[in-house]
């Protein structure tokens, strides 16, 4: 669902003892759990790049939606730069 999507649900819903619980980042709290994983991906032992199937420039995004629809491609990342590394 779309963020500033309209939301529709029964009055009766609301009473009692029920809450609605939204989640970001899987229940991740960003300032204390971002410099965290990024230190564990720094000192090694986060294995990020094992996971990446192939790196790809932005004018080949389409190609890696390709590769994903084949099942060639589990994890495409797009550099930005010109170079394409491994």
């Amino acid at each position: 669902m779309a963020v500033g999507q309209p939301v529709t649900f029964r009055w009766g819903s609301l009473m009692g003892e029920r809450r609605i619980v939204r989640s970001s980042y899987g229940g991740a709290r960003p300032r204390r759990d971002f410099p965290w994983l990024a230190r564990a991906y720094l000192d090694g032992r986060l294995k990020l790049d094992e996971l990446i199937t192939r790196r790809l420039r932005l004018d080949q995004a389409n190609d890696g939606f390709a590769g994903m629809v084949k099942g060639d491609v589990v994890r495409a990342v797009l550099l930005f730069d010109r170079e394409v590394r491994g």
